[in-house]
């Protein structure tokens, strides 16, 4: 069955999943956002977590 989705506007509902995090779905460790910086000066949020 599909999670219960919460309202938008349910503060208390919104910080708890915010506060869960992501999880890797080959490792299941939490996922590390970093920002890295091409050489040509592009920036870009890349998801860091297992090697592979």
């Amino acid at each position: 069955m599909a999670e219960k989705v919460k309202s938008k506007t349910d503060v208390a509902a919104r910080a708890e999943n915010k506060g869960k995090g992501q999880t890797c779905r080959n490792c299941g460790n939490k996922i590390e956002v970093v920002l890295s910086i091409s050489a040509s000066g592009k920036k870009r949020m890349r998801r860091i977590c297992c090697e592979g």
